[in-house]
């Protein structure tokens, strides 16, 4: 049995998706045979089959079928996951081969149900006020901003199986997810000393719109109580004008 599932949900994305199997074919032999690596494709129509038969020999698992969306499609990957871990990384992600090593040897010497954070860092171009790096955080800042990236999180298979992507969500399912597992109680050891992946461009979540924000209030309106709550809508406005002021200093 492999030791982590290294799950990648993708849909028309062929060139990116090359790009992030290329660079797990190149992580070293005795790295990779301890990764289960599973793509779940939402039936893509361009040239995303040729990429898949193209690296056949690093993926254990398959499936392309009609889905409802990204976090519809990590829900019917996890059913094909083996690893005790699941990592979710998206196409055109890049794992960090050291980081990476480091991840796995800390799953060896702690086996406890329990998740793992690392650090991740944004592939160029940058977009106005995002950080070189973005450092897991699973205190009281989780509140206020996703601190806990998906592509630096290696959680227990069965948190995901107990509590599943939220499908009605398009850009913050995964950060829901994490508030919800911060609910239940659920511990995130975080780790600052190495990178576990470099994080392509082009991810809905660093789309800094009106529509991100509104789906950030709907789902923190469902998973926080109290003042925490209720202070959102300003603080919801504070960053996105924030950004707006960051892109326009930029240019």
């Amino acid at each position: 049995m492999c030791d982590l599932t290294v799950l990648i949900p993708t849909w028309n994305d062929a060139e990116a998706l090359s790009v992030t199997l290329a660079a797990f074919a190149s992580l070293p032999t005795e790295l990779k045979d301890r990764l289960d690596v599973v793509v779940s494709d939402g039936a893509s129509s361009d040239h995303t089959l040729d990429v898949l038969s193209a690296h056949v020999d690093l993926l254990r698992h398959v499936s392309s079928r009609p889905d409802r969306g990204v976090y519809d499609a990590m829900n019917l990957g996890m059913a094909c996951a083996s690893g005790s871990h699941v990592w979710v990384v998206g196409a055109g992600d890049i794992p960090d081969a050291e980081g990476l090593a480091h991840a796995m040897d800390v799953l060896t010497a702690d086996p406890s149900p329990k998740a793992h954070a690392w650090p991740v860092a944004p592939l160029p171009p940058v977009e106005a006020g995002v950080p070189a790096r973005f450092e897991p955080d699973w205190g009281e800042a989780l509140t206020w901003r996703n601190t806990m990236h998906h592509q630096g999180l290696v959680a227990p298979k069965v948190w995901l199986e107990r509590h599943p992507f939220d499908t009605s969500l398009n850009i913050l399912g995964d950060y829901a997810q994490m508030l919800e597992w911060r609910n239940k109680g659920h511990l995130v050891t975080c780790h600052s000393e190495r990178t576990l992946c470099h994080v392509a461009p082009a991810g809905l979540s660093r789309k800094f719109n009106a529509v991100l924000y509104q789906e950030e209030w709907r789902m923190k309106k469902a998973r926080l109580r109290g003042p925490r709550r209720w202070a959102q809508p300003l603080w919801l406005v504070a960053k996105w004008a924030f950004k707006q002021v960051s892109t326009v200093a930029r240019i």
